[in-house]
């Protein structure tokens, strides 16, 4: 007689998640080690991708716009809301938490009895064209700009400015990024930007 393991969870990854997702666009690409929880919050725009090993916890809301990518080794921590705009790429090993511990007179956990530990929460926004770079964290309640650039291992503690480089911990504005050419911006116009987001 054969012994089987039952490997609970596999119902919330990979191509198992189309039925379960709020929305899902065509071409959405979901590796088959990517995992998503509370999927019924996520909505997904036409040809955004999320590969292996990433863990994404919908929260409240999570939109994840067309042509998006999310690496390897990404966590989305959920219990507020993630808003990622078109063409965004977030690197390896990223970060993106919605929430923290609360950690002034409070322990650092949340399931203290009594109301011991408490959490803070704040939505996260990464607007079109951004690219976050490996490892980045991205905490509670900020708004990176649209075409903004972060840099390996960056900080970001604070809001952002469009087509800005940033790099740190906490990250800093190092430059200006340029818009992509007049050329390159004639050829994506085919695609219908329209987004249900």
């Amino acid at each position: 007689m054969e012994d089987t393991v039952k490997i609970e969870g596999l119902h919330l990854m990979g191509d198992n998640l189309r039925n379960k997702v709020k929305f899902i666009g065509e071409g959405v690409r979901l590796y088959p080690m990517c995992k998503i929880i509370h999927p019924d919050a996520a909505e997904l725009d036409n040809n955004c991708q999320i590969m292996d090993f990433t863990f994404i916890d919908a929260g409240k809301l999570l939109k994840i716009g067309k042509y998006s990518t999310i690496t390897w080794h990404c966590i989305i921590e959920g219990g507020a809301k993630t808003f990622i705009g078109d063409r965004v790429f977030i690197g390896p090993g990223s970060k993106l938490l919605t929430s923290t511990y609360e950690l002034n007179g409070f322990y650092s956990v949340e399931h203290l009895p009594d109301n011991c530990g408490a959490i803070h929460y704040g939505d996260i926004v990464i607007k079109d064209d951004a690219y976050l770079g490996a490892n980045v964290t991205v905490l509670p309640g900020v708004s990176i700009g649209e075409g903004a650039v972060v840099g390996a291992n960056a900080l970001v503690n604070k809001d952002i400015d469009p087509w800005g480089i940033y790099v740190g911990a906490p990250c800093k504005k190092i430059g200006e990024r340029q818009k992509p050419t007049l050329e390159r911006q004639e050829k994506i116009k085919e695609v219908n930007w329209n987004n249900h987001l």
